[in-house]
């Protein structure tokens, strides 16, 4: 026997298949590649990166928008004055989408050692994204800028980049990319403080789970009709945490974006 573990998430299906101590035969351990403490901050760290990726495949779609929200250069925030600005900006951005008729959902990323702090957000699109660009350079111009400066205009110079979410709606590279950027921070902050943070209705998918009577799967995952296998992101093999055997297949929808 063997568990099997099945996520709906946006257009992905994913498959994790296990062995457990509870269920089916015996089985002969290969070496953990990773000594203990390594291969745990591993499994900790390839755990985050699988559920940002379900959430971001639940709750965005094709245009939606990957964005980075910087500071002025002079006279950068403190970490309590980041977190702030990060809370106070989303509560005014839920009225900016209200507007617009379109619920604000997001997830949200700071990174506090890379350069200078910035903010990374996962936002919808909007009919026009404009306002919230404006938002952001307003909170600024009150707090961060001198009287002289807003004069003359300067926070209207500030330029943060911006990233359509592609038509895939397979975005485990964008998950593993804002966990990476934790990393650092973590390291000197704290390995229990938070990777990201999302917004109250954010969906979460969940697992069905399967324990499945055959002694073993298929060296091949089956295919699946209307979708393609995400090569790149699954995996089959020997766990080097485990020494047990696991594959782990992503799907994705044929269907695109028209």
């Amino acid at each position: 026997m063997y568990i099997k573990k099945t996520w709906k998430a946006g257009r992905t299906v994913e498959v994790k298949k296990t062995y457990s101590a509870r269920f089916g035969k015996k089985l002969a351990r290969g070496e953990n590649l990773l000594d203990t403490s390594k291969a745990a901050e591993k499994v900790n760290r390839d755990n985050a990166i699988a559920n940002l990726r379900r959430i971001l495949n639940e709750n965005f779609k094709p245009g939606d928008w990957h964005a980075i929200f910087t500071y002025p250069q002079v006279v950068p925030p403190n970490e309590e004055e980041a977190r702030e600005d990060r809370r106070r900006f989303l509560r005014l951005l839920k009225a900016v989408y209200a507007e617009q008729g379109v619920e604000l959902k997001a997830v949200a990323v700071t990174e506090w050692t890379h350069k200078r702090i910035h903010h990374h957000l996962v936002l919808p699109n909007l009919p026009d994204m404009q306002p919230v660009k404006v938002l952001w350079k307003q909170l600024l111009s009150a707090k961060y800028y001198t009287a002289l400066e807003r004069l003359n205009g300067e926070p209207l110079h500030l330029r943060f980049p911006w990233s359509p979410l592609d038509d895939s709606g397979q975005y485990g590279e964008l998950a593993e990319y804002l966990v990476k950027e934790t990393d650092k921070s973590r390291k000197l902050r704290g390995k229990y403080c938070r990777r990201y943070s999302c917004t109250k209705n954010i969906v979460r998918p969940q697992p069905k789970v399967e324990i499945i009577s055959a002694a073993e799967w298929r060296d091949e995952p089956p295919q699946r009709k209307g979708y393609y296998i995400d090569r790149d992101a699954s995996f089959s093999g020997i766990s080097e945490y485990t020494g047990l055997p696991i594959q782990e297949t992503i799907y994705v929808s044929l269907a695109r974006a028209g």
